[in-house]
Order: structure tokens, then sequence, then C-alpha cells
């Protein structure tokens, strides 16, 4: 109960002090209006940028003003009417001009085909000057006339746009202000561009934390502490993530240790029946050596044949208890390859000379500068393995063991976000024999299998390569079969290190 109340407690402090500290960092909408002022900073400079190509262009002579042809028209069809004649190098760029004769037809002309069409509407109407088109997206267009000698006309057409000074260039390029206005909207639909990608990548920088931490927890990674961002809002998730974090780890702490619990006491209960099943299965034994008859010398062996039954189940229960725990106890500190590997070696030549059999061992391929994270667990699966090939081989005993350091498929290093190759101790068991069937290749590994065409001995659970492949598994290792033309072939792999 104390134990309850201090965990509750500490959770209440724990939660305090995060709520204490929620609301710090920068609001995210102070984020994102810091990226919306870039981009009015941004708007402003290119539009001033624009005028002011606009303004230099028109000081150093390349460009007449807007209005400059509405403020010289007066002036330009007084000259034309002085004359009585217009000559093309005394009209400016800025109009479009042609001579139309007393019948109205035009005679000379610098027009355009839109501007044609504008000066010949103007003259049927009989206007002086006149609005002759207009439009909501661009600058109206004008016109006006000037009465020459000969009893002819000369139509001005105009609008407010500022014009190119030299008369080749305004017939050969587009109107100056839209390209300036173009060049400016490429400029601004850029800058957006550049503003957004900066500001999506500042905004994955801020949420990497939460990444992070989603990412670590999917992996049951629980024993850490959440970095905090800048972001308010981003911190508030990341507490309420480091929330989840610490009641997760809590909760799966309390299961493991009730399963802990629970599996020593089921593994205690079956050892302590082993004693009394013992008892009775001796004293069947007893009971059949005396004289009996056929009745009670067939009861005696029902009772010796269940009580060797239920040792096969209790043996059952006890395989199941420790193939829970392999995993926890699998992985030890790094010790030499090559020490491991004339252990193993030592280990499984015992085994072999117990069977009177023959043992062919190849251990060229692995270097003293290899380390391993092995230890007994490893060991004795290897040496589980050894004994299943014996049991299934052929007789006479043959085994044959080879040990190599192998590169594998290179992986991704967390730590530099670079490649990285990884090296891995490959201990290949093989047997004379059937080999393994195409069930057994396939499903093997798997807990209480069992493949009855190829295991016809008493005594297995169909658990030794499950709990092999759980041992490696749990170091980042795994297990291969395959079959030979001499019988079955079993490779662990577990992965070592180059200490050079």
């Amino acid at each position: 109960m104390d134990s309850l109340k201090s965990t509750a407690s500490a959770r209440f402090r724990h939660g305090s002090a995060k709520r204490s500290r929620r609301r710090h960092g920068m609001p995210l909408s102070l984020f994102l209006i810091k990226y919306f002022i870039y981009i009015l900073l941004g708007t402003f400079s290119i539009a001033g940028a624009t005028v002011s190509l606009l303004i230099v262009a028109v000081d150093s002579g390349a460009l007449y003003p807007a209005n400059y042809a509405s403020i010289n028209r007066d002036a330009t069809v007084g000259a034309i009417e002085t004359r009585g004649t217009a000559d093309a190098d005394d009209i400016p760029s800025c109009y479009r001009w042609g001579i139309f004769d007393e019948r109205g037809r035009l005679i000379e002309s610098d027009f355009d085909a839109f501007s044609k069409d504008l000066a010949t509407g103007f003259l049927n109407e009989g206007s002086e000057d006149a609005v002759v088109y207009s439009s909501p997206f661009g600058s109206p267009v004008y016109a006006a006339s000037a009465a020459l000698e000969d009893g002819g006309t000369c139509v001005l057409v105009y609008d407010f746009n500022p014009d190119f000074v030299s008369k080749e260039l305004r017939d050969a390029l587009p109107d100056p202000q839209g390209m300036i206005l173009f060049a400016a909207a490429a400029l601004f639909a850029g800058m957006v561009a550049l503003i957004a990608v900066r500001a999506s990548r500042m905004l994955k920088r801020k949420l990497a934390p939460l990444t992070d931490a989603a990412q670590r927890i999917g992996r049951r990674e629980l024993d850490f502490d959440i970095a905090k961002g800048t972001i308010r809002e981003t911190n508030d998730i990341l507490e309420a993530v480091d929330d989840m974090r610490a009641s997760l780890k809590a909760s799966l702490e309390e299961q493991w240790t009730a399963e802990q619990a629970q599996r020593k006491a089921l593994s205690a209960l079956a050892h302590d029946l082993k004693t009394p099943l013992t008892i009775v299965r001796g004293n069947a034994d007893l009971i059949l050596e005396t004289d009996l008859d056929e009745e009670q010398s067939s009861y005696a062996r029902f009772i010796r044949e269940a009580s060797r039954d239920m040792e096969g189940f209790i043996g059952r229960i006890i395989d199941v208890s420790r193939a829970s725990e392999c995993a926890l106890t699998a992985c030890r500190p790094h010790e030499s390859a090559k020490a491991f590997c004339d252990k193993v070696i030592q280990e499984v030549s015992a085994l072999v000379a117990a069977y009177s059999g023959r043992l062919v061992v190849e251990c060229d391929d692995v270097p003293e500068r290899f380390s391993v994270a092995a230890g007994p667990d490893i060991v004795q699966t290897v040496m589980n393995v050894a004994n299943n090939a014996i049991e299934y081989g052929t007789a006479p005993v043959r085994m044959s063991m080879s040990f190599r350091i192998e590169k594998m498929r290179p992986s991704m290093d967390r730590t530099e976000g670079k490649s990285a190759d990884t090296n891995a101790l490959l201990i290949a068991v093989e047997n004379d024999g059937a080999g393994f069937s195409k069930s057994a290749l396939l499903h093997a590994t798997k807990r209480f299998y069992r493949d009855d065409a190829a295991r016809s001995l008493d005594g297995h659970h169909g658990l030794g390569l499950a709990i092999a492949r759980e041992r490696l598994e749990s170091c980042g290792g795994s297990v291969l079969l395959e079959n030979t033309t001499r019988g079955a072939r079993v490779t662990l792999i577990l992965p070592c290190h180059d200490d050079r």
C-alpha cells in the first residue's frame, strides 16, 4: 500500500512539474507570423525594385514616362498641323500613327493590327480625341487626329504605359511595363517558394523531438528523456507524450514483474511435482516386480505410463518458462570471438565423444581482432543445436561445424546518419541424415512446431530451434535452416565487431 502511495505521489509531482513548464516556448502563431513578415518584406522589396527600375529607365532616357503621350498630345498634334505633313522622325515612339486620305483610306502608318482597327474606327466616328479601347485588365487606349494640308488626316493612338524611346526596341520587344511586372511576379513566386521551403525545414526541425519520441516509444525504448523544442504547442504535445511514455513504462514494468513472478511460481511448482511423480513411478515399478495377476499388472503399467507422460508435461512447462526468459539473458558483454569459438568447439567435442561420433571443425576464418556479444546462453544454444543434429542424424554419428566472419548488408548508423558495414559470426552445424522437410524449413523455428515425419524421437516439444532463434534475435542475430547433399544444416548468425 505504501509503495502504491509513493508511486502515485511521484506521478503527481511529475505531472505538476510538467504542468508548470508547459507554457514555455514560442507560440506557433509567432513562428508563422515571422514567415508572413518575411513574405511582406520581400513583397515590398520587389515592388520597390520594380518602381526604382522604371524610374531609372525613365531618367536615363530609355523610356518615356507613362503619361508622356497624354501630356504632349496637344503639342504633337499642333506641330503636325503647323507643318501640314506627318513625318515619322518627328512623331515620338509613344504614339502609333497613320495617315488617311480624304476618302478615309490608310496611306502610311506604323500601326500594328490592333492599333489599325482602333484608328479606323476612331476616324469613321469623326471624333477629334476619344477613348477608343478600355479594359479592366489594362490602361485605356486613346486616339487623336491632326488635319494635313492636302486634306488628309493623321491619327495618333497612345495609352498610359511607359514606352521605349527607341522605335526599334518598341517594335522588337514586348511592352516594357509588362516585362518588368512579369519579372517582378517571377521573383515574387521564387521568393514565396524559398520562404516556404525554409519554413518547412524549420518546422520539421522544431518537430524533430516529437518524431524522435514517437519512434523510440514505437520501438519500446521507454527509458529516455524527451527533448524539449522551442514551440509552445509542440512542447505541450511532448509533455503529453512524455506522460504516456512514463505511464507505459510503469505499466510494462508492472506487467513484466507479474509475468516473472508467475513464471517463477510455475517453474517452482513444476519442479515440486517431479518428486511425488518420481515416487509414484518408482512404486509402480516395484509393484510390477511382485506377483500380480494380469488385471493388476495392467493397472500398475497404466500408473507407470501415466506418470511418465506427466513428467513429460512438466518438462514441457519448464521449457516454456525458460523460453520466455531466454531473450532477457541471451546477450552478454563482448568477448573475443576466437575464445568464444574455442569454448563452443570444446563443449561440442565432448558431446560428440559421448556418442562415440566424429566431429569435423573448420575455424580458420575467425581473426583475433573480432569480438562478439555472447555468453553461456549462446553457448548452450549451440549445444542444443548440436545435440539435435546428433539425435536426428544417422548412425554412426558424423557432424561438421564451421566458424567464419562475414560482412553483412550495410546498415544505417543512427548516430552518424550514414551507412556502416556490419560483421557477423556464422556458426554452421551440419549432420548426415534425411535433412529438413519443406514444412520444417518454413516453420521449425516457431514454438511447439514438430515435424512428425522427421522427428520420430520422444521427449521433444518443438522449442529447441525457437529458443535458439529468440536468443539470437535478442542480440541482433538470426537462424538459417538449409538442406545439404548429406543432410541438414543450421547456421547461427551472431553480430560481431571489428576491434581495430
